[in-house]
């Protein structure tokens, strides 16, 4: 064929037709077959060309030589550059990086957590240096939300020789990860289980996040430190557990809820009964000192009257009958689930959007109570969350400008449910090494509960509102501690101090009702006892951390340690004993101060535990497995008064 033939067109401009040679093919080759219905010849096309047609940039057929060489005579220059075969990575090879990547995110928002890594990029290794070297100093007043801690330096900074090991005090759930309330109705799994206290037994698979605080931080360093630990907690269920499911209704809640409004029964009043009186009766002696958010005079003045039947009224209503019936009875009875249930009838999710206060403590009761007595405690931190922001958006968190007496009671109402809130979720997500997403700042400005106003309306006056306002001090330190351990949960030595000197002067000045122990009416002894419970739980979960560390590690305490994390273990040792002693002494024999007894008691046990798996030749292995016996005793004295008391002595037990 001749050759390319430039021909001009009618812009001025060239054309180049490429002459190609044809190449002989057989009569048989399946290239004879491939043409359209015109006769049209398939164009050959291939992703690599060769080195000649690369620098003409024309196409190429991939052959060898190529037609575009032939043709152009000069097949010696047809070669091909070594194909560079992509890569693609594993997605093992993909997670081992992204945990490199967050690793390395980490220490820096350790190291610099005031600063962007933009801004640091510039800067030179000496001026990095300076930066350390100027640390601020931490905001340790309990009027608003801490800053990162900014003089928090690496682990292997405290005095220790080493790095301590922080990974494994913080579980990460799976790409595949799926709630524990999300398999119940499923699989068959007993009602004191779940993922989050580690009652589920489940060593190797993480549901959903949890930090250092948390009971599975300390069962993930007694497997690594005792790895046959493993095929004991692996054993399968026994079958008196499974006794203790829940009926279905309560899986099978969440369908019945979200059932169409067509289908709906207009909602029907519930009258006076000497029942509902009993379980109102029950609430209000034993749930509503913690949380004396509801206007006790005109709450029984509704129910007795009986007329009220809008939704909020309803939805509220059967979640104090729900409370009240836990409170007066004993772990196996389930009538509070049909209350539960009927209280989700009146709370769909387009309830969410609603303006009522009453909504907003039924919320606070489901999530900040209920749903953790039935062992759902995600499900319960969502439904809080979920209260908290529709209590913002009732301004609930700003302080009212009260106009009359009617305006004062409200505006009290108002106080007393946002601390309720305020409290509920401090003391369900502390153990969960989450951070608090802000439920206190300088945005919130509403003012405690103040004595005086509906004193003579509570039954529980001879406690009143002082075990709320106290708390509320309480748990404005313990909003701290969470964040700063979920930060970091190896903390300076000097912060770590710090914060427990605040914990011990809130406790040392807490009037003198909440800390004497003279005999007083059930409701007040009921709070001063879990209010101690409670503060000794968050100074050991506090120093904790630096046990759980040095565990991991296997190091020799003794001569491997720096004196700050050997007096951070023995207070956390102490307070552990102290604890279990306290219970043992002080737990009374209904539900509420069971269920209180069992979950501190089951965190102290984690303490010698660790310990004894750690370091089995010391010569106080005795006095801590006098520990362990006397929890795996007092849990047993403590089932009928406590849903997962049993289920938290198989795990003690096993471990």
């Amino acid at each position: 064929m001749a050759p390319s033939i430039p021909v001009p067109t009618q812009g001025g401009m060239f054309h180049t037709f490429q002459g190609v040679t044809p190449r002989k093919t057989s009569t048989d080759s399946p290239d004879n077959t491939k043409t359209s219905g015109t006769g049209t010849t398939k164009r050959i096309t291939t992703p690599h060309a060769c080195a000649e047609c690369k620098r003409r940039k024309i196409r190429c057929d991939g052959q060898q030589p190529c037609g575009q060489c032939l043709s152009s005579r000069a097949p010696k220059r047809c070669f091909y550059d070594k194909h560079r075969q992509r890569v693609i990575p594993s997605r093992k090879t993909l997670e081992a990086l992204s945990q490199s990547l967050e690793e390395c995110r980490s220490i820096l928002r350790r190291l610099y957590p005031n600063h962007e890594v933009q801004t640091l990029l510039p800067l030179s290794r000496q001026e990095l240096l300076n930066l350390l070297e100027r640390p601020g100093p931490i905001d340790t007043s309990v009027g608003g939300l801490p800053s990162p801690p900014i003089n928090t330096t690496p682990v292997s900074d405290l005095g220790s020789p080493v790095p301590k090991q922080e990974n494994i005090l913080e579980q990460l759930p799976g790409r595949d990860a799926e709630w524990d309330e999300e398999r119940r109705g499923r699989d068959g799994i007993p009602a004191e289980a779940d993922d989050i206290n580690a009652l589920s037994l489940s060593v190797d698979r993480q549901a959903s996040y949890l930090g250092a605080s948390s009971i599975k931080a300390a069962l993930m360093v007694m497997l690594k430190v005792q790895p046959s630990l493993r095929n004991t907690l692996a054993a399968p269920l026994s079958g008196v557990e499974m006794s203790h499911n829940f009926p279905a209704a309560v899986r099978q809640k969440p369908a019945s809820s979200t059932s169409s409004s067509s289908q709906k029964e207009p909602p029907q009043r519930i009258p006076w009964s000497w029942k509902g009186q009993t379980l109102i009766d029950a609430y209000f002696k034993r749930i509503h000192v913690f949380i004396p958010m509801l206007d006790e005079s005109s709450f029984r003045a509704d129910y007795l009257e009986g007329q009220r039947t809008d939704a909020p009224w309803l939805a509220l209503l059967n979640m104090v009958f729900a409370m009240g019936s836990i409170a007066a009875s004993k772990s196996d009875d389930y009538n509070h689930v049909n209350y539960y249930n009927r209280a989700m009838e009146h709370l769909p999710m387009d309830a969410l959007g609603s303006s009522h206060i009453e909504t907003v403590q039924a919320l606070a009761l489901i999530g900040g109570y209920y749903l953790h007595y039935i062992n759902r405690p995600n499900m319960a931190n969502a439904v809080l969350g979920a209260a908290i922001r529709m209590a913002s958006a009732l301004g609930l968190h700003r302080e009212s400008l009260a106009q009359s007496t009617n305006d004062i009671v409200a505006a009290e109402t108002r106080r007393r449910t946002w601390w309720s809130l305020f409290c509920l979720d401090t003391w369900a997500t502390t153990t969960m090494g989450r951070p608090s997403f802000g439920r206190w700042g300088p945005a919130i400005n509403i003012r405690p509960p103040e004595f005086g106003i509906n004193a003579n309306r509570d039954s529980s006056q001879h406690a009143g509102i002082l075990p709320l306002i106290e708390n509320i001090k309480f748990c404005k330190i313990a909003t701290q501690i969470q964040d700063m351990l979920a930060i970091a949960p190896l903390l300076r030595p000097e912060d770590r101090c710090n914060l427990d000197a605040q914990l011990v002067a809130w406790y040392t000045s807490l009037p003198w009702l909440l800390r004497t122990t003279d005999p007083c009416a059930e409701p007040l002894y009921m709070a001063r006892c879990i209010m101690k419970w409670r503060y000794q739980n968050l100074r050991m979960l506090l120093h904790r951390p630096v046990l759980l560390s040095l565990a991991s590690s296997g190091l020799n305490p003794h001569t491997q340690a720096c004196d700050a994390d050997l007096a951070a273990i023995e207070t956390c040792r102490d307070l552990a004993a102290q604890t279990i002693e306290d219970i043992a002494r002080e737990w009374a024999r209904n539900q509420m101060s069971g269920w209180n007894a069992v979950w501190f008691l089951y965190q102290a046990a984690m303490v010698p535990l660790v310990s004894v798996f750690w370091q089995w030749g010391s010569p106080r292995v005795p006095e801590w497995l006098k520990q362990i016996e006397a929890v795996l005793d007092l849990l047993e004295v403590m089932e009928e008064w406590s849903l997962a008391a049993r289920r938290s002595r198989e795990v003690v037990w096993r471990m």
